[in-house]
């Protein structure tokens, strides 16, 4: 009759919103990983601060505050930058098929680019109109540029890490790297999901 409903096969509708529940699992799981294997945003907020106390030390014209200032922020940068090599700070690792590579090798030396043009663009526009405190105020400018940048080049990284973990997914064949391959917490793991993603060029 044409009112009749087919029967729906025993346990379709619990196999169906189990899979979506899974699906959600792994995206929220994908984007908490992705979240801690970029930079913070304290980051670049450290680093906008030792930049302007270089500069200040500078126009202080004072050997003994340039001295002590001007190592020490250097310092700081350095300890900063080695703490964005992978396994060196994040608890996390992620796979290299998801790690955009190519956008990463033009957006990072385009920031440190901009970042500096700005700087001493305004450090020297300033010293030539002689505007006190010149190298600070530069400093300031180039540090707003870092502060501004930094977090919306995270944002970049973060849409193209999970864009290329979803197509990783879904081209991988069947008994191909599972998600779990792309996405590992522990460093010292050796399950099989974690042996795949190291054999397969993860991260180290």
């Amino acid at each position: 009759m044409g009112g009749t409903q087919q029967p729906q096969p025993a346990g379709t509708g619990a196999t169906a919103a189990e899979a979506a529940a899974e699906l959600a699992e792994i995206q929220r799981t994908q984007q908490q990983v992705i979240k801690a294997a970029l930079v913070p945003l304290w980051y670049w907020w450290v680093m906008a601060a030792a930049m302007v106390a270089i500069g200040a030390a500078r126009d202080s014209h004072d050997a003994i505050v340039m001295a002590v200032t001007i190592p020490l922020a250097a310092l700081v940068i350095a300890v900063q930058i080695i703490s964005t090599i992978p396994g060196v700070r994040r608890p996390v690792r992620v796979h290299g098929a998801v790690i955009p590579q190519a956008q990463a090798a033009l957006a990072i030396p385009g920031l440190i680019i901009l970042v500096d043009g700005v700087t001493i663009a305004a450090s020297v526009s300033l010293t030539e109109h002689r505007v006190p405190h010149p190298l600070t105020i530069g400093a300031a400018a180039g540090a707003a540029a870092l502060v501004i940048a930094g977090p919306l080049m995270n944002r970049y990284f973060r849409r193209l890490m999970l864009s290329n973990a979803r197509q990783h997914i879904a081209d991988a064949p069947d008994g191909g790297t599972p998600w779990r391959g792309l996405f590992y917490s522990d460093p010292g793991d050796h399950s099989p999901d974690h042996a795949a993603s190291t054999n397969h060029g993860g991260t180290r």
